[in-house]
């Protein structure tokens, strides 16, 4: 069965595709949206990141295992239509052109798209670049600062290789959100939370955000103790189930707030809890 499988794929890739496509609309379990740590720390240490990077110590994904988790959530899930492979900085990675061929293997009807700040760019191989053509991987860059005499570059370099890419406006400003008093409505903070749109794959778990999937480095850098919640293992669940469990609120809700404090964009080497709060009474 194995073999038939793959002799479909590799013979008539249109027939596994319309069966991954109307399996995900009949059955209801479509995931639209899902983000991917392809590393955990970063290289800019921007105050106020949302996934926690500045204060991250440095960890890669291992290729092999996030193989295996990527599959699976093709599996049950039968579409994804986005995936993100972000950080942290991606780029730092020393198996970065592997993870992009695997993510590809594991996700053949995604679009999946590398999100990077560009610093490292120039100094990547031209089998880097290739890869991503060949994956048809799309690049994200960010813009800050410290890109700004490197964008025409940037843009020359992905042309070349006919790698699809945007570059977002200039970020100009972070928002934070944290109360760690945990004194909000978790439900009201969840009905009009911006970023429950961010679902996150950490490790074997979905995750509604970049804060639940994140907290613990805040509570350790900072010896905090805001709940950080289980998530919902991708393994022991079914889609119906995941799907479910990002609907509803947890417990790290009540120390958000939807009143966000906006912070200028700056790097820094010395973060301050602050730097995450929102707007409290």
């Amino acid at each position: 069965m194995k073999h038939f499988k793959q002799f479909l794929k590799n013979k008539f890739p249109f027939v596994i595709k319309l069966k991954y496509i109307f399996r995900a609309i009949f059955l209801g379990t479509a995931l639209k949206y899902v983000e991917v740590h392809i590393v955990d720390h970063c290289n800019l240490k921007c105050n106020g990141c949302t996934h926690f990077s500045n204060i991250s110590e440095p960890k890669f994904s291992d290729a092999r295992i996030l193989h295996f988790h990527l599959g699976r959530l093709n599996e049950i899930f039968g579409k994804i239509d986005k995936v993100r492979l972000l950080g942290g900085e991606p780029l730092l990675h020393p198996d970065i052109i592997n993870i992009l061929n695997i993510s590809r293997d594991a996700l053949p009807y995604s679009e999946i798209e590398l999100i990077t700040n560009g610093l490292l760019l120039d100094k990547m191989p031209e089998e880097f670049f290739r890869t991503l053509h060949k994956n048809k991987i799309s690049v994200e860059v960010s813009n800050y600062m410290p890109i700004q005499n490197k964008i025409k570059q940037i843009q020359e370099m992905l042309s070349l290789f006919k790698i699809k890419h945007s570059i977002t406006p200039m970020v100009m400003a972070f928002t934070a959100n944290l109360n760690p008093k945990g004194t909000n409505d978790r439900e009201n903070t969840f009905k009009n939370c911006r970023h429950k749109i961010c679902t996150i794959l950490k490790d074997d778990c979905i995750y509604i955000c970049p804060i639940c999937a994140y907290i613990d480095k805040y509570n350790k850098y900072f010896n905090k103790n805001i709940p950080l919640p289980k998530g919902i293992n991708i393994h022991s669940n079914s889609a119906k189930q995941i799907l479910e469990y990002l609907k509803k609120s947890v417990e790290t809700c009540k120390y958000c707030t939807n009143d966000s404090n906006y912070i200028n964009w700056t790097c820094s080497n010395n973060p301050k809890e602050t730097d995450w709060n929102g707007k409290t009474n």
